[in-house]
Formats: structure tokens, C-alpha cells, sequence
């Protein structure tokens, strides 16, 4: 396959204002590509929960899932939700804190419970591409901007907050804070795989510390 071409914007010759309307862009984008996924979650989860009895009742049921690798599910999904609740993707509402017995003895029950329990893995594998880019998003940008917290969400996208001032303006950004957002929200959520990145200067307006992790951001990015 013959790599696609594309040579990002030209982000360092924007004015300061196209640059602060770039990011507004770029965050009401990120804010709908939430929605999108968030509607293909429900729309699954509503499949698997119309469909839950009858493969409950049946032969084509999963087989159940030993009393360890019930644990170990839990456990895996307990710590898979509050990472997508971290990354804006699932609302802090979902009740994790159900103690599973380390035996169960009921085999009605851990029928169900392996059902339960495959299901809410099918359901939440909807988001993990989306929720990867945005935990590098955020964690690139939370070693970059000092003294600002980035918080992503299905309403606004993302939105930056200061400790002690509260909501932080994206024009209040600096021009290397503005560059940097834009250049790694088009590299993580505008480009195709297997495209071949041309990328002009990209040290310019970027701290003298930004430029030598900018490679390693890279090959985060590309991985």
C-alpha cells in the first residue's frame, strides 16, 4: 500500500486569533466524536440487554467463567470503567463497588454473572481507540502545560482550568501552549493510519524542553 500523503496545516503561520479559533474548532469536534461513541455504546449495550434472557435460557449462552476468572474480570472492568470516567467517556455513576464472593457455589448465578460480565466487556471495547488517543492527549498535554488541568467531556470537548482561577479561556492560552494542541489533536484524531506525515518546522514556538520530548511524543502517537 502506497503511503497517503498529507502535510498538516500550516499551524505556526496562523494568527493568533485563527489559532484560537482552530482549538475551539477542534474541541467542539472532539466534544461530537465523544457523542458518536457514547451512541454506538448505547445501542450496543441496548442489543446485549434485549437479548440477555434468551441467551441466558439457552444453549448458546458462554460457558461460565470459573470462580478466578470471574475475579479477575471483575477486576479488570472495575479498573477499565474508571479509566474511561477519567478520559470523559463514561459519567462517574456506574456502581463498581458489588463485592464478588471469591466462591460461588449457585451455578444459576455464575451463568449470569459470565454473561454480566461478557456483555459489560463487549460493551465497553466500543471505546477503546477513542479512549487511547484521548489518554495520550491528555497525559502529553498535562507534562506540557504547567499549572493548567485539561478535562475532556462530551459536552465542551475539552476545557483547561487554572487551581485557584477556575475556567481558563482558550485565547489565554499561550501561542506555544495553542501550537502544541493543535499539532497533537491533528496528528492523534485527524490523520488516517497509514498516511506519511510531513511536518514543517515543528519546533517553532515550542519551549526549548517541549522540542526534545517532541520525538518521543512522536512515537507515543504513532504506536
Amino acid at each position: 500500500v502506497t503511503p497517503l500523503p498529507l502535510l498538516l496545516g500550516n499551524i505556526s503561520g496562523k494568527s493568533g486569533q485563527q489559532m484560537v479559533l482552530t482549538v475551539e474548532t477542534y474541541s467542539e469536534e472532539l466534544a461530537e466524536n465523544i457523542q458518536e461513541v457514547k451512541a454506538k455504546y448505547a445501542e450496543f449495550s441496548q442489543e446485549l440487554d434485549r437479548t440477555f434472557p434468551a441467551r441466558l435460557l439457552t444453549a448458546n449462552a458462554p460457558a461460565e467463567l470459573s470462580d478466578e476468572e470471574i475475579q479477575e474480570s471483575w477486576k479488570t472492568l472495575s479498573e477499565k470503567r474508571e479509566r474511561l470516567i477519567a478520559v470523559g467517556l463514561l459519567e462517574n455513576g456506574h456502581d463498581t463497588a458489588v463485592e464478588i464472593p471469591p466462591k460461588i457455589d449457585d451455578v444459576a448465578k455464575k451463568n449470569a454473572l459470565s454473561i454480566y460480565l461478557q456483555d459489560t466487556k463487549g460493551k465497553l471495547e466500543v471505546f477503546d481507540d477513542l479512549a487511547a488517543r484521548i489518554d495520550l492527549f491528555q497525559r502529553i498535554i498535562k507534562q506540557r502545560f504547567q499549572f493548567k488541568n485539561m478535562v475532556v467531556g462530551k459536552e465542551k470537548g475539552f476545557a483547561f482550568f487554572t487551581p485557584h482561577d477556575g475556567p481558563l479561556a482558550v485565547a489565554r492560552l499561550s501561542s506555544g501552549e495553542q501550537h502544541e494542541l493543535v499539532l497533537l489533536y491533528e496528528l492523534l484524531f485527524k490523520v488516517e493510519p497509514d498516511s506519511l506525515i510531513l511536518i514543517d518546522e515543528p519546533e517553532l514556538s515550542l519551549h526549548v524542553a517541549w522540542q526534545s520530548q517532541f520525538l518521543k511524543d512522536l512515537q507515543e502517537i504513532i504506536k
